[in-house]
């Protein structure tokens, strides 16, 4: 049975529109950007789905806090600060179905308490991995 032409045109078209046929910088890029603008929205529910379920997040002294932990850490975190944050990555390294990228931040942290704001800066390092759908999610999340 020959398919038409047009019918195969829309076919090709929509597989082209799918997640996974997004280049993985493009896609990185638009998670970060919606990772600092629900951190600084307070929007945890939006922000955690964009973890892995076996994420692990490395706070600067080291400390891993696993991805069933991150609720607790988001919810004191944004009980107790206003956060805005900016990336500069400087680097990107793509393998397959994986990520890792570099960087450095600046974050200007409001201390919701005083009113007063602390600005702290380093460097992070970002592993995100893809799911079969398509998507990509943080699996490690490492702020130095």
């Amino acid at each position: 049975m020959m398919i038409p032409t047009v019918l195969l045109a829309l076919l090709l078209q929509a597989r082209a529109s799918t997640a996974t046929d997004v280049p993985p910088q493009v896609a990185v890029d638009a998670i970060d950007a919606r990772f600092v603008l629900d951190l600084h929205d307070k929007k945890m529910d939006d922000m955690l789905k964009l973890y892995s379920k076996d994420a692990v997040f490395v706070q600067p002294d080291g400390k891993e806090i696993p991805g069933t932990g991150l609720r607790a850490l988001y919810v004191v975190t944004m009980k107790t600060f206003d956060s805005d944050l900016h990336l500069k990555r400087l680097n990107f390294k793509h393998s397959i179905n994986s990520v890792i990228e570099d960087g450095t931040y600046t974050e200007a942290l409001g201390h919701r308490d005083t009113g007063k704001t602390e600005n702290v800066h380093g460097t992070y390092r970002f592993t995100l991995h893809q799911d079969p759908d398509g998507a990509w999610r943080y699996s490690r999340m490492e702020w130095h």
